[in-house]
């Protein structure tokens, strides 16, 4: 029974891990500033942490997203039998 309702919430787990990086990514990215000048930060930080977020992502969540959708794969040909 518990190990049904961990399963059913991996996908839940999943999507607010990646909004919260998402997130926190942009957050960072909208702070950051080069230390010698002072300069950067805003808009175009917003848009690099966007960009760095999306690499990390692919990389590092692609993975569960793939192992997702085949669980709900099989279960909807176990369904069909």
């Amino acid at each position: 029974m518990l190990s049904k309702i961990i399963v059913s919430s991996y996908a839940v787990f999943i999507e607010i891990s990646l909004w919260l990086s998402l997130l926190l990514f942009v957050i960072g990215g909208w702070n950051f500033s080069n230390p010698m000048t002072g300069e950067g930060g805003g808009f175009m930080g917003a848009i690099i942490g966007l960009i760095i977020w999306f690499v990390i992502a692919v990389v590092f969540f692609g993975a569960f997203l793939i192992l997702e959708d085949i669980r709900i794969s099989v279960k909807r040909i176990e369904e069909a039998k």
